[in-house]
């Protein structure tokens, strides 16, 4: 069989250890070593050595192995094989924390192995394991094959911890048992106990996932000699892996997606990789072109491969695979190695991770911080501000630059605002009663000048983990356009209701004088016009909220054809000049000869002209010209739409609009307010709907006026192109 699980026993790895038993590294560092080589033949979660001081087993002293889930011991299987003097097996069942709220239970099985020799109990070796992986009788004998020279080295560790109460010591004696033959097999790893001293260094500092997850493969292969090699993080959510680093390959040997692209991400459920993430177990292949099960998702320049799995508390996190282009490459030695480099970074990664968890943790909370809308400023108990974010100095109207370091809450804002504070008293006693009473919620409405700004302040006490208060914080919500909003409407459902009453009064009282009343017919006719044209007043302001309303829900349909203005203006201006409202009025109408054809809706057209032409007569009171200007527009304005277009102009002789009201016109159910303008009637919502039906179709609009010498309203439709005809 070509696929080798490394999970046989071999004595390569029995000499190994014993070689780093015989080393000069202090006691503790030779047993971490022991656990690590183990790895090679066990498979197990984590382990302990047990020892102690004196023969009469007090002053115990515990060496556990790098990789160690965050649980404690039990120490009843320790009790049991002290007491029985053999091996043993216990399950137990433990939680294990995942996170700050997760607990998962786990089922252990923990096994006993006794350190005896000449009838005395040096220590106990403890490993433990998922129920299914307990320790077979056959691995059990492999460790028992260590237990000389684990014996020897606890007497002279306890010998030395006695003589001079430290643990490390600066020599050490193998035990007479072990043999010349084991060294000799034990030469090819006569330096493994420096490289996981060099691993560590190179893993000590905290390194973020990113930085830590190519240094790994970068050791990986230098330490193994392979060709190539990558690096995935195992995503248990997804069940997917990412590739983090790859080294040494050609594009065409990496994994592909579709279209011969490099994937970054792919399900576990494919490949190698997926299944040493999935089981959690390392795995050799010595030669692929003879494993049915691996030889077609490789490509043919690869020969060996062996996949290493960095586990912690018994799930992998990351899986190392390395290539070589050469079969069988990857010796007991060399996958010893690779083991040792696995072993060695899962404490750095059990960090990194945690350090990536909570950076990401830290990123939204950053994220949603400065992205909200309403202000949010933490201070602490004495006032000064802690934090920001954006909206609260956009909110305020103040800038980095004005409020600098050290910006606290009560004194530097009523320096900075009081210019802009309508109550300033107000706002001084909402902070005092804040520092009086730092229990308690309290909110305040706040209103500002210059500009005018509602605002609406919410402070809540902040705790530590120990729940003392730490300060405050603060929520501010600029209210001003809610309250304008509210404002508009209820002006709007004044309007309306005025607008309303009058043509319904009028049709009322005609009906009724003409239902109680004998009328000649000359009367009568009047009357009916009448209440014709009351009618027709009512229809016009309903289908006006109607509009409006369909364009703010976006559900108005534009009918586009090519069509001439020239033909159109000349016919409404003809039937507008009839009506009572241009009687002291006169249309004109000035048309390019050469204007071009328009792409738009006529029957909308008409309409907006319609209003844009009675607006004009309303607001010039006192007569005079009101011309329609139609010509191709050459010099399109900077913030107009690219290509060609016509422009129609209506102009009046009336009374104009001020600077400050002519920015607010297109606004929905604005009506410029003055003393010329009372009996004018209206809902505000005409030019609202101009804008919108204009746009609707392509185009943009805009008005230039002067005041007592009259206005200018423009919008522009696109010129009908070849393909619109």
């Amino acid at each position: 069989m070509t696929t080798i699980p490394l999970s046989q026993p071999h004595l390569p790895v029995i000499a190994a250890c014993a070689k780093a038993l015989a080393s000069d590294q202090p006691f503790h560092t030779r047993i971490e070593q022991v656990f690590v080589l183990l790895r090679a033949i066990l498979t197990y979660h984590d382990a302990r050595l047990t020892y102690w001081r004196s023969n009469n087993h007090t002053d115990q002293i515990t060496i556990y192995s790098s990789s160690a889930w965050s649980t404690s011991w039990d120490d009843a299987t320790l009790q049991a094989t002290l007491l029985t003097q053999h091996p043993t097996t216990k399950p137990i069942t433990v939680d294990i924390t995942q996170s700050n709220e997760d607990i998962t239970t786990y089922q252990l099985v923990v096994n006993g192995i006794p350190v005896k020799w000449n009838d005395h109990i040096w220590g106990v070796l403890e490993f433990r394991t998922n129920p299914e992986e307990t320790l077979s009788p056959h691995e059990q004998g492999t460790i028992v094959a260590l237990i000389p020279f684990l014996a020897a080295e606890i007497e002279i560790a306890s010998t030395r911890q006695q003589t001079t109460d430290l643990v490390d010591e600066t020599t050490s004696l193998v035990p007479t048992t072990t043999t010349q033959d084991a060294i000799v097999i034990a030469t090819a790893t006569h330096d493994l106990a420096q490289l996981l001293s060099r691993l560590r260094q190179d893993f000590d500092p905290p390194l973020p996932l990113h930085s830590l997850l190519p240094l790994i493969l970068s050791r990986g292969i230098e330490y193994t000699g392979a060709d190539a090699g990558i690096i995935v993080y195992v995503d248990h959510d997804r069940q997917e892996l990412e590739l983090m680093s790859a080294h040494g390959y050609t594009v065409a040997m990496l994994p592909q997606g579709n279209g011969g692209q490099k994937r970054h991400r792919w399900s576990w459920e494919n490949g190698i990789a997926g299944k040493v993430a999935r089981n959690a177990r390392p795995l050799l292949v010595r030669e692929i072109t003879q494993d049915v099960d691996y030889f077609l998702e490789d490509k043919p320049e690869v020969r060996a491969k062996l996949a290493i799995p960095i586990t912690i508390d018994g799930r992998a996190e990351a899986v190392m695979i390395l290539d070589s282009l050469r079969a069988d490459t990857f010796s007991d030695h060399v996958a010893t190695l690779a083991l040792g480099v696995a072993e060695a970074a899962v404490q750095p990664l059990r960090r990194a991770l945690r350090y990536q968890e909570l950076l990401e943790r830290s990123t939204q909370l950053s994220q949603v911080f400065n992205s909200m809308p309403s202000g949010l400023v933490l201070i602490d108990r004495h006032g000064q501000v802690l934090r920001h974010n954006p909206a609260f100095l956009q909110i305020w109207g103040l800038t980095q630059a004005q409020v600098g370091p050290g910006f606290r809450i009560t004194f530097d804002m009523l320096s900075l605002l009081l210019p802009r504070f309508h109550d300033s008293a107000a706002f001084s006693d909402f902070c005092t009663n804040m520092q009086a009473k730092p229990e308690q919620e309290f909110s305040l409405n706040l209103k500002l000048r210059n500009p005018h700004q509602d605002l609406s302040i919410f402070s809540v006490p902040t705790r530590d983990s120990t729940e003392q208060i730490t300060g405050r914080l603060w929520v501010i919500h600029d209210m001003t356009r809610e309250k304008e909003a509210d404002r508009l409407k209820s002006e709007f459902t004044s309007m309306v209701s005025h607008e309303l009453r009058t043509p319904l009064t009028s049709i009322l009282g005609y009906a009724e004088l003409l239902l109680s009343r004998e009328f000649s017919p000359e009367d009568q006719k009047t009357h009916i016009r009448t209440l014709y044209n009351s009618a027709e007043n009512l229809q016009t302001l309903v289908n006006d909220v109607l509009d409006f309303a369909r364009i703010e829900a976006n559900t108005m349909r534009i009918t586009r054809w090519t069509m001439s203005l020239s033909e159109m203006t000349n016919d409404l201006t003809r039937q507008l000049q009839r009506q009572p409202v241009f009687d002291n009025h006169t249309i004109k109408s000035d048309i390019a000869a050469d204007t071009p054809p328009v792409h738009a809706d006529k029957e909308r057209i008409r309409q907006i002209m319609t209003n844009l032409l009675t607006n004009a007569a309303k607001y010039s009171p006192n007569g005079g010209t009101i011309t329609v200007h139609i010509h191709e527009l050459t010099d399109l304005p900077d913030d107009h739409p690219r290509g060609r277009f016509v422009v129609v102009s209506v102009s009046d002789e009336g009374i104009g609009i001020s600077p400050d009201n002519l920015a607010r016109i297109w606004d929905r159910f604005m009506r410029v307010d003055n003393s010329n303008t009372k009996s004018i009637g209206g809902t505000g919502l005409g030019l609202s709907i101009v804008k919108g039906l204009v746009e609707l179709q392509g185009g943009r609009v805009w008005a230039e006026s002067v005041v007592n010498k009259g206005s200018t309203f423009s919008f522009t439709l696109p010129v009908a192109s070849d393909l619109t005809r």
